[in-house]
C-alpha cells in the first residue's frame, strides 16, 4: 500500500509514457538500423575472406589433386587395367567429395575441343579417357553448364595466357572459380567450381547478438528515462501546488476584473441609454406644450413613440444580459424605412435644424421588407451611427445622406449612412486579430476623449451582432460612409 500511494504521488501523465514509447521505439529503429548495417558489412567480409581464403583454396587443392592422380599416366608407356580402374576411382571419389560439401553447387573440367567447341566433364572415366587416350566423351546431355562456360570463355586469356585463378561473384553469394590444368606444364582446360557459402549461421549469429543488445539498450534507457521522470515529479510536485494555488488566486482575481468590467460596461450603457431618454424627455415637454386640437393625432402619435422608446431604456437598465427573444422574435414587424423617417424627422431635425451647416437627405427603398427586431432596437442602432456623422464632422454644409437598398440577387438589404465631410482617419479603419474595425472598439472615438466616449459605434456593433446583421465603415472619394448588412435568410 505504501509502495502504490509513493507511485501514485508521482504525476505520470499521458503525454510521458508518449515520450518513453517514442524515445523507445526510435532507439529500437535505430539499433535495428545500425543492426542489418553491420550483419551486411561482416556478410561481405565473410564473402571476401572465403572468396580468396577458402573457395579458391579448395580449387585449387582439387585441380593439385587430380593432376597428382594423373600425372605417372602422363609418362608411362603401358598402363595396366587395375592400374586405369584404380586411378577412375581416385578420381571419381575427389571429385565426389568436393560436391558433397555443402557450399559447392557443381565442380567439373572445362577444355577446348579440336573444333572450338567447349566439352564439360564431371566424371573420372571420361576425365582419363580424354586426357589419356584423347578421346572426347559424349555429350552430357544432364547438365549443360551454360553459366559455366560462358565464364570459362570469358577466362579463358587469364587462364591460358597468364596461368592464374580467375573468380567471378554472382549476386552476393554466388562464386563461379576457373582454376587451370596443366599437362607438363600446359594449360590443357580449367577445373570449374561453382560455391555459394551459407553465412546464415554467421548472419543469424550476429543479428541474435545486436538484438540482444538493442534490447539491454532499450531497457536501460526506459529505465533511465522513468527513473528521470519520478525524480523530476518528485521535485516539482511542490511547483505543481504552488503553481496550482496562484492559477486559483489568478482565476479569481480574474474574475474580479471581468465583474468589475461588466459593471463598467453596464454603467455606459446606462448613462449612454439615460443620455439619450434625457433628450426624448425634453422633446416629450416640448410637444405637451405644442399639443392642440389641430396637431392632436401627430403628437399623440410621437409622444408613443417616445415613451416607448423611454420603456426599452428602463428595461436596459434593468439587466446586464437581456434574453435575445426581447431583441429578435418573430413578432416584431419593423419597417425600417418608417424607424429612420422618425429619427431624421423627430430626433435629428428637432436637435440639429437643417441649414447652412447641416442638411439631411434620406433615399428610400420602398421594396426592402420588414424585420423582425425590436423597432427601438433598431433605434439604438442607427441613431449613434447618424450622430457619429454629425460629431466628427464640425464644418459648415454637411450633407447626411441615408439610403435603403434591396439586393434581391443576394437576398438582402443594406442600409448606407454618409456624408461628404473629412471621413474617417485610416488609423480607425485598420483591424485588429479578431477582424475588427477599430471604430467599433469600445473607448475608440472620432471625437475628443472623454469618460463616455467612443461608445456609440462600439454599441450599434455589438447590437448588430445580436441581431445577426453586419456592420462595416469604409471612406468615401468624399466623405465617409456606414453599411449595415442585413441577410433575410438569417430572419426569425
Amino acid at each position: 500500500m505504501i509502495s502504490l500511494n509513493k507511485i501514485k504521488s508521482f504525476h505520470f501523465e499521458l503525454f510521458h509514457v508518449i515520450i518513453l514509447l517514442v524515445i523507445v521505439i526510435l532507439s529500437q529503429v535505430i539499433l535495428t538500423f545500425i543492426s542489418v548495417k553491420s550483419v551486411k558489412d561482416v556478410a561481405n567480409k565473410s564473402m571476401q575472406l572465403y572468396r580468396w581464403d577458402t573457395a579458391e583454396r579448395i580449387a585449387d587443392l582439387t585441380t593439385s589433386s587430380i593432376e597428382l592422380i594423373l600425372q605417372p599416366h602422363f609418362n608411362m608407356a603401358k598402363i595396366t587395367p587395375e592400374f586405369r580402374k584404380s586411378t577412375i576411382e581416385a578420381l571419381d571419389f575427389t571429385l565426389r567429395q568436393e560436391s558433397l560439401q555443402k557450399s559447392v553447387e557443381d565442380i567439373c573440367f572445362l577444355f577446348y575441343s579440336d573444333n572450338g567447341k567447349i566439352i564439360d566433364i564431371d566424371k573420372g572415366s571420361d576425365l582419363y579417357d580424354y586426357l589419356i587416350n584423347n578421346k572426347i566423351p559424349p555429350p552430357n546431355n544432364g547438365k549443360r553448364r551454360v553459366s559455366a562456360k560462358k565464364w570459362f570463355m570469358i577466362a579463358s586469356q587469364n587462364l591460358f595466357k597468364n596461368e592464374s585463378i580467375s573468380t567471378f561473384k554472382e549476386g552476393s553469394h554466388t562464386f563461379h572459380i576457373l582454376v587451370p590444368f596443366s599437362k607438363h606444364g600446359e594449360v590443357l582446360g580449367a577445373l570449374y567450381m561453382k560455391e555459394s557459402p551459407d553465412l546464415d549461421n554467421i548472419i543469424d549469429a550476429v543479428s541474435n547478438s545486436y538484438n540482444l543488445s538493442g534490447a539491454l539498450i532499450s531497457a536501460v534507457i526506459l529505465l533511465s528515462l522513468l527513473a528521470m521522470f519520478s525524480v523530476t515529479s518528485y521535485v516539482v510536485k511542490d511547483r505543481d501546488i504552488a503553481q496550482y494555488k496562484l492559477y486559483k488566486h489568478k482565476e479569481k482575481e480574474l474574475k474580479q476584473i471581468i465583474e468589475r468590467q461588466k459593471e463598467s460596461l453596464f454603467t455606459k450603457r446606462i448613462y449612454h441609454a439615460h443620455h439619450k431618454a434625457e433628450k426624448v424627455v425634453g422633446f416629450i415637454k416640448e410637444d405637451l406644450r405644442l399639443l392642440s386640437e389641430n396637431n392632436l393625432n401627430l403628437i399623440r402619435n410621437r409622444l408613443v413613440k417616445y415613451s416607448s422608446f423611454i420603456g426599452r431604456v428602463i428595461y436596459d437598465m434593468k439587466t446586464m444580459t437581456p434574453p435575445i427573444n426581447v431583441i429578435r422574435n418573430g413578432g416584431f414587424h419593423t419597417n425600417i424605412n418608417s424607424t429612420i423617417e422618425f429619427l431624421i424627422n423627430n430626433i435629428f431635425k428637432r436637435v440639429f435644424k437643417e441649414g447652412h451647416q447641416y442638411k439631411f437627405n434620406f433615399e428610400p427603398d420602398e421594396r426592402i421588407p420588414v424585420v423582425h427586431i425590436n423597432e427601438y432596437v433598431v433605434w439604438q442602432i442607427l441613431e449613434p451611427l447618424i450622430q457619429n456623422c454629425i460629431d466628427h464632422n464640425q464644418r459648415s454644409n454637411i450633407v447626411i445622406t441615408i439610403r435603403t437598398r434591396l439586393s434581391i440577387e443576394e437576398n438582402k438589404t443594406y442600409i448606407e449612412i454618409m456624408d461628404n465631410g473629412k471621413g474617417f482617419e485610416p488609423a480607425f479603419l485598420e483591424t485588429n486579430e479578431k477582424g475588427i474595425k477599430k471604430i467599433f472598439l469600445e473607448n475608440s472615438s472620432t471625437k475628443d476623449q472623454s469618460n463616455n466616449s467612443g461608445y456609440g459605434c462600439y454599441l450599434a456593433y455589438e447590437s448588430c451582432k445580436i441581431c445577426g446583421w453586419q456592420l462595416d465603415a469604409v471612406n468615401l472619394d468624399k466623405g465617409a460612409k456606414m453599411i449595415i448588412s442585413i441577410s433575410h435568410n438569417d430572419e426569425v
